[in-house]
This record gives structure tokens, C-alpha cells and sequence, in this order.
């Protein structure tokens, strides 16, 4: 790759990431984005909205004449934020994500490392890639959307203590949660397809990885202009073993008994009662909900697999 391949790159941040040192961890990113950046900018998100405001004065502004690349150094939400800020100010910019939450969820999606140095570093050997986006009435989501036992199980964590105990707290709640579902109705219409029922958990995926885990659909690809909708039934056993079985998107209603999966472009989900939505780890909407895909919307900076697998057998030996 050729060195100072960007003139202007803005790196944005907040102070609660999962970085334990935010400031020496700023310095590590920053010392790695400089050797492909010939100007750097860093910027202190301070309050939730933030990145959205700014993104909209690099547009209204006609910074983005100089700007030519958007890094973001946080958690899945924080990635989540800036991907609404782009798409809602028409911000036409790609980006580089540098893990600093729990899980990550969509860094794995671009095979890079999950500690930020070593990812920061990656970035130089990345490759731009075009990315599907999901509206979600008049929002936006980059990896899931998801009503029910994700919800439940994001506010037990909230209401413990995540910074303290990180990933803990998320097995912990699971846990309490799978004791304790709520159950509700749903009825969604799926192209030209209604389908009505009752459920403890549903999920709109567009990324491969929800909450550390992949999930066993061997073809779901970010990139391929659907969303992946998956209905979980009332078997618990059932689900339990369906989450662990690897199958591609023909087999998987004709191997799966717990979980049904739907494939389409636009969906709309109602429910009764009113359930709050989880999309990419903020709960901040209720249903109903109107979801279509916005196929290659944004380009996101990728490590190629064949590199991801030789420096992950390099650090192994």
C-alpha cells in the first residue's frame, strides 16, 4: 500500500470506551494513522450525538473537500452513531473502525484484531469494501437489529456495572434472561409474505457476529443486499442446539427447528405490546418497525482474509 494514501483523516472518540488508558490508547492509534494520513484530526466526542453533529458540519461545511477518510476509535454503539451520521448527512466518506468496546461485533466482520494497537496497525494493509446499511425508520444499523431476549439481556448489563466487569456481566445476564423470557407477538410482513406468531426474541442480522458469537449461517454475507430475519420459537432445547448447527440459508428451515429464518429486502415488524429495539447495542426505538437494506452504502476499511489468517498463524508460532 502506498504510504500517506489519505490527506485528511478525522479520528473520532469518547472517554468511556473500553480502553482502560483512553489517552496513551489515542496516542497508540494515532502513531499508526499517521503513517497513512498526511493530516490527522482528532476529535472529542463529549455527549451522545455528537459524531451526528459533526458529520453534519463536515458536509455543511465542505470540509469534506479536504476530508477524504472518517476513523472511529469505540464499541459497536459508537460505530453505530457515526454510521448515522454519515448516511443522514449523505456524507459519501469511508471508514476505519478501531475496536475500544466489549465485543466488536463488526470488527471481526472486517478480520481485524481485537486489541487497538495491533488493529490501528492492520489499517495500513486494509482494503476499502462496500458494506450494506439497514434504515430502520429513518435510522440506521450496520450489523443487527433485535427485539426481545437481546433487549432484556442489554438491560440487566446496563443495569449492572459493564465497565467493571465486561464481558462477565454479559454471560451473567444471558443467564438470568434465558430464566426469564418475555414473550410477545408478532406479525411481519417479509416482501409479499406475512407471518404471525408468538416469540421471545427476533433479529435482524446484516453482519455475521451478534454479542462475541457468529451466527451459524454459513452464506450470511454484509454485502449481499438482504437482511437476514431470525424468529426464534418457544422450544428452548431446540434453540439451544440450533445455535450451534452450521448450515447455509437453502437448509436452514429444513435443519432447524428452534429458530426460522427469513430472507428479504424490506421488512415490517409490529408487535403487541410495544417492544423496545436494540439496534447495534443503543436501545433507543420502539416497534412497529420499517426495515429495508441499502445495498454497498458505505465502504469500510477491510484486512483480506489471507492476510488476517497469516499474521493470526504468525502470532501463533
Amino acid at each position: 500500500m502506498t504510504q500517506k494514501q489519505y490527506k485528511h483523516g478525522v479520528l473520532f472518540y469518547h472517554e468511556h470506551t473500553g480502553i482502560k488508558d483512553i489517552y496513551r490508547g489515542l496516542g497508540d492509534v494515532a502513531t499508526s494513522l499517521t503513517t497513512f494520513c498526511k493530516h490527522l484530526s482528532i476529535q472529542l466526542s463529549e455527549n451522545e450525538g455528537d459524531i451526528i453533529t459533526f458529520c453534519q458540519k463536515i458536509k455543511d461545511q465542505h470540509y469534506s473537500d479536504d476530508v477524504d477518510i472518517i476513523f472511529i476509535l469505540g464499541g459497536d454503539g459508537t460505530v453505530n452513531e457515526l454510521v448515522n451520521g454519515l448516511m443522514k448527512s449523505n456524507l459519501n466518506l469511508p471508514i476505519g473502525i478501531i475496536p475500544g468496546g466489549t465485543f466488536n461485533d463488526f470488527v471481526k466482520t472486517l478480520n481485524l484484531h481485537p486489541r487497538h494497537k495491533i488493529a490501528s496497525q492492520q489499517l495500513m494493509d486494509a482494503e476499502l469494501r462496500p458494506y450494506d446499511v439497514m434504515k430502520v425508520n429513518g435510522d440506521y444499523a450496520l450489523n443487527f437489529i433485535g427485539l426481545g431476549l437481546i433487549v432484556q439481556n442489554a438491560e440487566n448489563v446496563q443495569n449492572g456495572n459493564k465497565d467493571v466487569f465486561g464481558k462477565l456481566s454479559y454471560v451473567g445476564s444471558t443467564v438470568k434472561t434465558l430464566l426469564n423470557p418475555e414473550h410477545f407477538d408478532y406479525k411481519i410482513l417479509v416482501d409479499d409474505q406475512t407471518i404471525e406468531g408468538n416469540t421471545s426474541m427476533l433479529v435482524v442480522a446484516n453482519g455475521p457476529f451478534i454479542g462475541g458469537s457468529r451466527i451459524p449461517l454459513t452464506d450470511l454475507s454484509p454485502n449481499d443486499g438482504y437482511l437476514n430475519t431470525f424468529v426464534f420459537k418457544e422450544q428452548s432445547s431446540s434453540v439451544l442446539n440450533d445455535v450451534f448447527k452450521q448450515r447455509d440459508s437453502m437448509n436452514w428451515n429444513k435443519m432447524t427447528d428452534g429458530i426460522k429464518h427469513l430472507l428479504a429486502k424490506k421488512i415490517t415488524i409490529e408487535t403487541e405490546p410495544q417492544m423496545k429495539v436494540d439496534i447495534d447495542g443503543e436501545i433507543n426505538l420502539k416497534t412497529p418497525l420499517n426495515i429495508e437494506v441499502i445495498p454497498n452504502a458505505i465502504y469500510i476499511l477491510t484486512l483480506p482474509e489471507a492476510q488476517a489468517a497469516s499474521q493470526s498463524q504468525n502470532n501463533n508460532n
